[in-house]
């Protein structure tokens, strides 16, 4: 196998809301939606994609957990350090719960978190040690 993860998918108990937060709140473009169940957004090197929890418990025919953080966290790298503070604000007017405000942190960044719709945690942060492409996609040392 490969090493690269080709989407990530948010459980979401209510994709309207989630998918309003993305589309409209952040600017974000659905690049489809074959179902009212699924949305899917075009990212750099992947694909980003919103799934209804109902649906994906047909689906697989299991319950699916409804404790959506605290095993993962989704991260947007800045590729400079004031452009946290912006995105950090679009997210909580789009209607985000601030977790942790924008912040110098240990490891030598500056570091946000928010709650999206759905529950999931959002890292928004400026790592200096990283470099952040024209494409959005982040390039480790």
């Amino acid at each position: 196998m490969d090493q690269r993860i080709s989407m990530i998918t948010l459980i979401v108990p209510d994709i309207m809301t989630a998918r309003a937060f993305f589309e409209t709140g952040l600017g974000w473009q659905v690049n489809a939606a074959p179902s009212p169940h699924v949305v899917f957004f075009q990212i750099p090197g992947g694909v980003f994609a919103l799934y209804d929890r109902g649906a994906l418990e047909d689906e697989i025919g299991s319950e699916v957990t409804t404790a959506p953080f605290g095993a993962m966290t989704l991260a947007w790298n800045a590729k400079e350090r004031g452009d946290v503070d912006a995105m950090f604000e679009k997210a909580v007017a789009a209607g985000a719960h601030s977790i942790k405000e924008p912040q110098e942190v240990f490891w030598g960044g500056y570091s946000s978190y928010v709650e999206v719709p759905g529950g999931h945690l959002l890292e928004i942060a400026f790592n200096p040690f990283w470099t952040v492409n024209d494409d959005g996609s982040v390039q480790l040392p």
